[in-house]
């Protein structure tokens, strides 16, 4: 069974990588990054997320998806507004 991993990057740096979070599928792993930029929308946590992105790999380091934050930021405002 694999596991994967959340990785946050800024550029070609990684800034952080969730160790302690496995997750059984990326789809997991989706909803929990889509849940903490949710977060990162918020008024408390202006940053500038321009070239970040999460990428969901798995243990020996095989990404199979990336997030970039901007991009999944305009989506979830764009789904908001529909169901608003």
């Amino acid at each position: 069974m694999t596991n994967y991993y959340v990785e946050f990057w800024r550029g070609a740096e990684q800034i952080v990588e969730y160790e302690s979070d496995e997750y059984v599928t990326p789809e997991k792993a989706r909803q929990d990054i889509e849940d903490l930029i949710g977060e990162m929308m918020t008024d408390a946590c202006a940053e500038d997320w321009t070239a970040c992105r999460f990428v969901v790999a798995t243990s020996d380091g095989k990404t199979v998806l990336q997030m970039p934050v901007l991009a999944t930021m305009s989506a979830l405002a764009r789904r908001e507004e529909v169901t608003d």
